[in-house]
């Protein structure tokens, strides 16, 4: 890495503690950016002052929140910008950043995917939200200096969408934990065992119950084909928004047996369930990467999913790909893992060896290669 140490302030206060999306990516590509470039101070800049394990590692600035409404927001829009001109440069991982750089400071954006703006469908927005999604986010998109990707898919979105120039947008692709690796199949379902329904064999889905997962397709596949194949159905992940509709078809009568929702589990019950698994099948409409895919074929699990958005770029030709509008495709690719072990060997072989692709290391050497030219960019600017 570049031999100038930079004072790099790093938006935080829009990131949980949950180990999903735009969280789970700041929490593991940050210390692989430090671990790789730890002359570098990277500065977390909060309006939380409890601290968890993940700040206690990091300087930190925290700046309280204005009174109500839309304190987060009003923080992002008028608070952090106050103190910017201290850093060298901002880099802003989540959703929103602040919209006001001041001269002299560099600037790198994460974009982790669309969804908001190709299908609304799947929000519900108050107020506040409509203006941001509206007049501040494709404002960020226009003044930071550079742009990171999760996807080609994602960066193919910007271009197409917002009219962002393509060199402004550097793809930089998610990894996944080193936690997620190959078990024994019998120890796997051994493991869940006392406290899981894995007593048969079974076909997985594993994510946020929500619309843009497409959960109520792959119930209605299911449901066509279960009385052909041994399989249940198990459904890993917390409810999310408009999760009552999922809920009420699993309780029909004919599926009610043969699927089961388990909730949200921890990074070691994942592992698990993805070698106990026969296969993942994750039929969403649209991902800006899709990290259970990766998380899958690393434990070497077979997929199915989407032929749409950043999917295919995750699986490569290590997954079966199905039109996500179409039950009889799905039905079709779900049938026959079921059903032909060879054909799950082939798979899983072939996504151990995709994975390899994908490393937060990667990842991170990616993100600062791009905080090195901009940087290099805004000195020559100023000189």
């Amino acid at each position: 890495m570049a031999a100038k140490s930079l004072k790099i302030g790093i938006i935080y206060g829009g990131i949980s503690e949950q180990k999903a999306g735009m969280d789970h990516y700041l929490h593991q590509v940050l210390p692989a950016m430090k671990r790789l470039a730890p002359s570098h101070r990277y500065i977390l800049i909060d309006h939380r002052r409890q601290q968890t394990p993940f700040k206690e590692r990091f300087e930190q600035v925290i700046l309280d929140l204005p009174r109500p409404p839309a304190r987060v927001s009003r923080w992002n829009l008028q608070i952090v910008p106050r103190i910017l001109p201290q850093f060298d440069l901002v880099f802003s991982p989540g959703l929103y950043g602040p919209l006001r750089i001041p001269k002299g400071v560099a600037s790198v954006m994460v974009v982790h995917d669309l969804t908001r703006y190709l299908f609304p469908n799947f929000f519900a927005f108050n107020p506040m939200q409509k203006i941001l999604d509206l007049m501040a986010y494709p404002s960020m998109l226009r003044r930071y200096n550079h742009l990171l990707a999760v996807s080609k898919a994602t960066r193919e979105d910007l271009i197409s969408r917002f009219k962002v120039p393509g060199e402004k947008i550097t793809v930089a692709y998610h990894g996944a934990e080193e936690a997620f690796q190959l078990v024994s199949p019998q120890v796997a379902k051994e493991s869940l065992g006392p406290s899981y329904p894995v007593n048969k064999p079974f076909i997985l889905f594993l994510g946020t119950l929500e619309p843009r997962k497409n959960i109520l397709t792959l119930l209605k596949a299911f449901a066509g084909i279960m009385d052909q194949i041994p399989h249940d159905l198990v459904l890993v992940g917390q409810q999310g928004w408009k999760w009552g509709p999922i809920f009420k078809e699993m309780e029909r009568p004919d599926l009610k047996e043969r699927v089961h929702w388990v909730g949200y589990v921890s990074d070691q019950a994942r592992v698990f369930f993805y070698n106990a698994a026969d296969c993942l099948v994750y039929p969403s409409w649209y991902e800006g990467f899709g990290m259970p895919l990766l998380e899958a074929m690393q434990c070497g699990c077979p997929v199915i999913t989407s032929r749409v958005s950043s999917m295919p770029e995750v699986v490569g030709e290590a997954g079966l790909l199905i039109d996500p509008h179409q039950v009889e495709d799905l039905q079709g690719a779900m049938l026959r893992l079921a059903r032909e072990p060879e054909l799950r060997e082939k798979l899983r072989k072939a996504g151990l060896e995709q994975a390899q692709k994908f490393s937060w290391d990667t990842s991170a050497k990616i993100t600062l290669e791009v905080f090195e030219k901009v940087i290099e960019r805004q000195d020559r600017k100023e000189g």
